[in-house]
């Protein structure tokens, strides 16, 4: 659902765009990018989306949210790093009262309880932590198979990653479905968001740009205002 708050982001910001053939300030590589991003969604098309829609029309809703929530519980957990490295105590609590209490009472997060008791998620990466210590977001960057980034998100990508427990299963094969599966379950839960931007009457590539890039900025200020407006 985060995807269909960028989207909604890119509508409203680029509904007067008219021209969208020369490099914007801040895509110096823009051929190379429309390059991947091409490729990105031909993979998308015949391979990524056609799994997704069987995952989605064989597997049981429930089983399909204690899934999403047991991925969800791993992404809090990953959270917490970057919480403290920003020194939010409040969203490292918050985080670390909904991992213990999913992860135990909620059996391993396949049930979401802090959220029906009101606890928020925080929703921090190692991107936005990088950009919270002053670290500029650098060029834009669409990246194979993963889709809009920057250069400091593509580090914090990096960083993320070693963060992932699915990165510590010692079980290869186990290891890979699992990353697998949480790929397809956040492929399914882009599809609200793939029929707004179906219906933008835009160019996607700059449409996806835009608002990849000020939610970006929205997440690494918390919401708030830059200080040069």
């Amino acid at each position: 659902m985060k995807f269909a708050v960028v989207i909604l982001t890119g509508v409203m910001t680029l509904s007067g765009c008219a021209s969208f053939r020369t490099a914007a300030p801040g895509d110096p590589i823009e051929p190379i990018n429309r390059g991947v991003y091409s490729f990105n969604s031909t993979f998308d098309h015949y391979l990524l989306k056609p799994i997704a829609k069987g995952y989605d029309a064989v597997v049981p809703g429930l089983v399909k949210t204690g899934v999403s929530n047991v991925f969800q519980n791993m992404s809090d957990a990953q959270s917490l790093v970057s919480d403290a490295l920003q020194l939010k105590g409040a969203k490292f609590g918050d985080d670390l009262g909904r991992v213990m209490l999913n992860t135990t009472f909620g059996i391993g997060g396949i049930f979401d309880l802090a959220t029906q008791l009101g606890v928020e998620r925080g929703n921090e990466d190692i991107g936005q932590t990088l950009g919270y210590w002053g670290i500029g977001a650098g060029p834009y960057l669409v990246i194979p198979f993963l889709g809009p980034s920057s250069l400091r998100d593509a580090v914090g990508r990096f960083g993320d990653s070693k963060l992932n427990p699915l990165s510590y299963v010692s079980s290869v094969p186990v290891r890979n479905s699992l990353t697998g599966l949480s790929v397809v379950d956040a492929r399914v839960g882009l599809f609200p968001a793939e029929d707004l931007l179906n219906q933008a009457s835009l160019d996607k590539y700059t449409f996806l740009r835009s608002a990849y890039l000020q939610r970006r900025q929205s997440l690494v200020l918390d919401g708030k205002r830059p200080k040069d407006e």
